[in-house]
C-alpha cells in the first residue's frame, strides 16, 4: 500500500528546491547517507529530463509499506509529465544508441543508482517514472500514524537557498568520496582474504588427498598385506575422507545460509544440556592439549526453541576455537546464565586473544586468527561466520570480546527463551 507524502511541481527553476525536498524526505523516512545521495541524484536526473523534454511535471513522494509476501518498506519518488513520451523506451532502458548516436546515460545511470526504476507511458500521453529505494530491513515498520507525523514534520522544514543547497551538494560529494574510498579499502581487504582462503583451501585439501593417494598406492603395491595393516590403512583413509567431508560441509553450510536456504528444525531444548553435549563432542580437542575446563550451568533449565543439531554446531565451533587458540595446559570456562528473556552462553579462554583491529571483522568470511602461531592455524576461516549466521537465524546474537593479544577471548551467545520473559520465574 502506498501512502502519499508530498507532491511538488517540477520547473527549470525548481530543480534545486526539489533536491532539498528529496533530501528532507529521504532523511526523515530512514535512508542512510549513501542511499539518500543516490536517490536524490537519480530523482534529479529524471526530473531534469521532464523539464527538458516536457517542459516540467510533478514529483510525488510516497511510502510503500509492502505486502505480507513482500514486507520490505520502500521510499518512492514518482515523476510524471505530459510530454511526448519516450519513443524507444526499451532501447533507452538497455542503453542503446538513440537517433543522434548518443547513449541515454541519464536514465541508464539513474536506474543503477536506485533499487528499481520503472516507466509507464499512459494512453493519454506523457511519462510516469517511479524510482524506489528500500528502507533498512531492521528499521521499525512505519504505520499510517507515523507517516502522518513525519509529513507534518516535513511541512515545517524550511527550503534551503541555492547557496545552501550547493554547500550541501559539496558535503554530499565529499561524504560519497569518503564512502567510496572506504568501500575500495574493504574490497581490497576482501580480495586479500579471498586469496588467503584459496591458498588455505588448497593446503587443507592437499593434505588429506595426498594421504589418500599415498595410502592407495601402498595398498596397490602390497596387494597381499596382512589384515592388521589393511585395517590400519582403512582407518587412515576413513579419517582423511571425514576431514574432506567436513571441509566441504562447512563451505556448503556458508553458501546455504548466505542464500537463505537453511531450514531450521526447531524444537524446545535446555541450553544447559546442549552445552553438556557439545563439551562431550569436543573432548578430543580439549584433552589433546591438556586444557582445564570449567562448566557452570544455570541453576534451572533454560528452554529455547532451536534446531538442536545446528545449535550444537555453533557451540562446538566456539569450544573448538577456544581449544585451538589456547596454548597447551590453558583454561576454558563455559557459563550459562539468563538475562531477562534471553539465555546467555559465555565461552571464555586464556589463549592468544584477538587484536583490537581484528575484533570488528572476526566474524567475517575467510577471516582467521591473524596472530596465531602456525601450529594453531587450521580450517578455512568459515567457522565464526557460520556461528554468527546460525545464531542470527535463531533470532539471537553473538559477540566477541578480548583485551588484546595474549589476553584471551570471550564469546557471548544470546538466544531468546522459549516463551519469552515469562518462560521462567523471575
Amino acid at each position: 500500500m502506498n501512502h502519499p507524502i508530498l507532491t511538488t511541481r517540477i520547473t527549470a527553476q525548481g530543480l534545486v528546491p526539489l533536491r532539498t525536498r528529496a533530501r528532507q524526505v529521504g532523511e526523515l523516512f530512514g535512508l542512510d547517507k549513501m542511499q539518500c545521495t543516490r536517490f536524490i541524484t537519480a530523482l534529479s536526473e529524471i526530473a531534469r529530463n521532464a523539464v527538458q523534454y516536457a517542459g516540467g511535471g510533478t514529483v510525488t513522494f510516497m511510502l510503500d509499506t509492502g505486502t505480507a509476501a513482500q514486507p520490505v518498506q520502500r521510499l518512492l519518488g514518482q515523476v510524471a509529465d505530459k510530454g511526448p513520451g519516450i519513443a524507444d523506451l526499451e532501447g533507452v532502458l538497455q542503453g542503446r544508441l538513440n537517433a543522434r548516436l548518443q547513449v541515454p546515460l541519464g536514465i541508464v545511470g539513474s536506474r543503477r543508482l536506485v533499487d528499481s526504476l520503472d516507466f509507464e507511458q499512459p494512453a493519454a500521453g506523457g511519462t510516469v517514472a517511479t524510482l524506489a529505494m528500500a528502507l533498512n530491513r531492521h528499521a521499525p515498520r512505519l504505520s499510517p500514524a507515523d507517516v502522518s507525523r513525519l509529513v507534518e514534520t516535513l511541512a515545517r522544514r524550511k527550503p534551503e537557498t541555492p547557496l545552501e543547497e550547493l554547500e550541501q551538494q559539496n558535503r554530499e560529494m565529499m561524504d560519497t568520496l569518503q564512502e567510496l574510498r572506504s568501500q575500495q579499502e574493504e574490497l581490497k581487504r576482501a580480495d586479500e582474504r579471498k586469496n588467503q582462503f584459496l591458498a588455505t583451501l588448497a593446503h587443507e585439501l592437499r593434505n588429506p588427498l595426498g594421504t589418500l593417494h599415498m595410502t592407495l598406492e601402498i595398498m596397490r603395491r602390497h596387494e597381499y598385506m596382512p589384515a592388521s595393516q589393511l585395517a590400519e590403512r582403512r582407518e587412515v583413509m576413513a579419517r582423511q575422507t571425514e576431514q574432506l567431508t567436513r571441509l566441504v560441509d562447512d563451505l556448503l553450510d556458508v553458501s546455504r545460509i548466505s542464500l537463505g536456504k537453511v531450514e531450521l528444525d526447531r524444537r524446545e531444548a535446555d541450553v544447559n544440556e546442549l552445552v553438556r553435549q557439545s563439551l562431550e563432542m569436543t573432548q578430543g580437542a580439549i584433552q589433546g592439549k591438556g586444557h582445564a575446563v570449567s562448566f557452570r550451568p544455570f541453576e534451572v533449565a533454560l528452554p529455547v526453541s532451536v534446531d538442536v543439531t545446528r545449535l550444537k554446531q555453533v557451540l562446538c565451533n566456539l569450544i573448538h576455537n577456544a581449544a585451538r587458540y589456547t596454548p597447551a595446559g590453558g583454561a576454558i570456562e563455559i557459563r550459562v546464565r539468563r538475562e531477562e528473556a534471553f539465555a546467555i552462553v559465555d565461552v571464555v579462554d586464556n589463549g592468544i586473544g584477538i587484536p583490537a583491529d581484528a575484533l570488528p571483522v572476526v566474524f567475517g568470511l575467510f577471516v582467521q586468527g591473524g596472530n596465531a602461531p602456525d601450529e594453531q592455524r587450521g580450517g578455512l576461516g568459515v567457522g565464526l561466520t557460520l556461528v554468527k549466521r546460525l545464531v542470527e537465524a535463531h533470532g539471537g546474537s553473538v559477540r566477541a570480546d578480548s583485551a588484546g593479544s595474549g589476553q584471551g577471548s570471550h564469546f557471548t551467545v544470546s538466544l531468546p527463551l522459549a516463551g519469552g520473559a515469562n518462560a521462567l520465574p523471575g
